[in-house]
């Protein structure tokens, strides 16, 4: 493999930042027209898919803007991406031009469905790190300049977004001439800020954008069933908004998908914040977003003639079947709480969860503890909490924390310090209950050697047909295999459809190291039956097949720890079992708050 050469130009000396993975990306401000002045500079707005092109130790991915990895989708530019060698990241848009050299979106969508590839293109636009170093922090446009300079020579299907140090309000009215569909202006001195940003602006030719569905009204006694209309909705910091109805737009094919689409994620009840009359809708979880144009938006926020494009696969999970869904349990206090939860706070929301009271949780917490201690005590905890009626994955500042919850400070790969939780009795345990904590993640180290994995875990994570008498063969395939290289393990129940193992290792491995050794494991397993297992997270190659997730070892990576209680419909537990069980095929939903695995069975 040729490596492309690297150019230090504008680095003032060699870093070694660590590799940040998926950088959730910066998201343009909306207005009517470009600014001017010479600080801006702007680039044609392209049509297409959001992407992340990633090369880390000779593997190459691609990541949607919320960081789905579509690597099989996107095959060609991982591929093209792969030949520059090093270590990259790069944000920029995947297109297919169409007639004139165009970005034709709909062709885009077509394509992506079939599996077709041919007509992929990719241009970048930024360069958030290269060869060891983190480029956020630096201006734009010596970002750019460092993106320039590391395509040259690359694959065609690469290329190099350009910017235009001219008027604004003339490139964009030249833009909206072409049929395009904006531009994007940057200021030029800015560093890369993740997240709604200021500094960057975008003006669109065409009023177009991605909305969840939050209904649909089916075609009465069609055969075989079909939509006839979707509702959308609209978000508003933490609240769901009716926005509108599309009725146009669709094409035959459309109505029957949308209708098989959309059936996993029907619910009983309105999923907006604001209740609307909608007597003939059936509601659905808010999780597929549909690309819709429109001509305007009334002053209540409603749009004006809404017509559909295309569902925005880069943007929606999986259509796996959801669990049925259990209101939380009613707190008087939880509109109140809910308005005090920080957006900053949340780092996914789980709006299919179910969570258990604070009472539920203290008697499960003080049947289980001095076991639950033997896997949860003293490590550094990844916390899923309910704050009101909302569910999420914890990040950043934390709430008020009890005595009882001991702290500890870790640096981050990023720079810079954060704070993380570990427990070491039941009155740690109940002390997390008062932060609002319904699950707990563990670390792979102890707070005694945070750098060193004492603890491998592959998570055996089945796709849409895979049975779950294969599911536990496949488990006990791994023991063999992890028995043969001297090691020992033990299987977990998830609380959902798979089975962790896990492996007990000595502290000797720094975690890259043994997220490497975990993937050469999976890779070795995966290649005995590689049309039945996968490696990859890509939805694409999940189905029918057994994902073996490796991704669970790495600095910081968890997976739900022995004992947690799951956010889930009948409050589920992830529960050590023994072999034994595994072989007998044990019912993945054996075990809950309630009913407990035996002492003589787990681990």
């Amino acid at each position: 493999m040729q490596v492309h050469p690297r150019s230090q130009a504008g680095s003032k000396k060699r870093a070694s930042d660590p590799f940040p993975g998926f950088v959730e990306p910066s998201f343009a401000s909306l207005r009517a027209k470009p600014p001017e002045g010479e600080r801006w500079i702007h680039e044609i707005k392209f049509d297409g898919y959001r992407t992340q092109l990633h090369v880390q130790n000779g593997q190459a991915r691609a990541l949607t803007r919320r960081g789905f990895d579509w690597t099989a989708t996107f095959k060609p530019l991982a591929e093209a991406v792969k030949t520059l060698g090093g270590s990259l990241i790069m944000d920029g848009e995947a297109i297919v031009a169409g007639p004139g050299g165009k970005p034709d979106f709909a062709a885009l969508h077509a394509d992506s469905a079939r599996g077709r590839t041919d007509r992929l293109r990719y241009y970048a636009f930024d360069l958030l790190y290269l060869d060891g170093e983190d480029l956020r922090p630096l201006p734009l446009v010596e970002r750019k300049q460092r993106l320039q300079q590391v395509l040259e020579g690359a694959r065609n299907v690469l290329l190099f977004s350009d910017h235009f140090e001219t008027s604004g309000i003339d490139l964009y009215k030249r833009a909206c001439e072409l049929g395009l569909e904006g531009v994007i202006s940057k200021l030029r001195d800015s560093p890369y800020h993740s997240g709604s940003t200021e500094s960057w602006i975008k003006s669109k030719c065409v009023n177009r954008d991605n909305f969840p569905i939050i209904a649909f009204v089916e075609k009465l006694e069609a055969r075989p069933r079909r939509i006839a209309s979707l509702y959308l909705g609209r978000r508003d910091g933490h609240r769901l908004l009716y926005a509108g109805k599309a009725q146009s737009g669709f094409r035959d094919a459309d109505l029957y998908m949308l209708r098989e689409r959309l059936d996993p994620y029907i619910r009983k009840t309105s999923p907006l914040s604001v209740s609307i009359k909608k007597p003939k809708a059936t509601w659905v979880e808010p999780v597929v977003e549909a690309e819709i144009a429109f001509s305007g938006v009334t002053a209540d926020g409603l749009l004006r003639a809404p017509v559909f494009k295309a569902i925005r696969e880069d943007l929606s999970p999986p259509a796996d079947k959801l669990p049925a869904r259990r209101p939380a349990t009613p707190d008087k206090n939880a509109k109140q709480k809910t308005r005090n939860v920080p957006h900053e706070t949340i780092l996914q929301l789980l709006p299919d969860a179910a969570a258990p009271s604070p009472e539920e949780l203290k008697r499960y917490w003080r049947k289980v503890a001095p076991r639950a201690l033997e896997h949860l005590g003293r490590r550094p905890l990844k916390l899923v909490r309910r704050v009101g009626d909302i569910v999420f994955y914890h990040k950043g500042p934390l709430p008020p924390i009890p005595d009882a919850v001991h702290q500890i400070r870790i640096e981050k790969r990023r720079g810079g310090e954060g704070v993380r939780v570990w427990v070491d009795d039941l009155e740690g345990l109940l002390g997390l209950i008062d932060m609002d904590v319904v699950e707990v993640h563990p670390w792979n180290a102890t707070i005694g050697d945070l750098e060193h994995a004492d603890m491998l875990v592959f998570d055996l994570d089945p796709g849409d047909g895979v049975e779950w008498s294969f599911v536990t063969d496949t488990a006990l395939r791994l023991k063999d295999m992890i028995e043969e290289a001297d090691l020992g393990c033990w299987p977990k129940l998830t609380g959902g459809k798979g089975i962790h193992i896990m492996v007990p290792i000595e502290p000797d491995m720094d975690h890259d190291e043994a997220r490497e050794y975990a993937r050469d494991l999976s890779s070795r397993l995966a290649s005995t039956k590689p049309d039945k297992y996968t490696i990859s997270s890509a939805t694409a190659r999940r189905h029918s097949r057994i994902f073996i997730d490796y991704l669970r070892n790495g600095r910081g990576a968890t997976a739900a720890g022995a004992f947690s209680p799951r956010a889930r419909l009948g409050f589920p537990i992830a529960a050590p079992v023994s072999w034994r069980q595994i072989q007998a095929g044990i019912n993945p939903g054996a075990f809950s708050l309630t009913t407990l695995p035996r002492a003589s069975d787990a681990g």
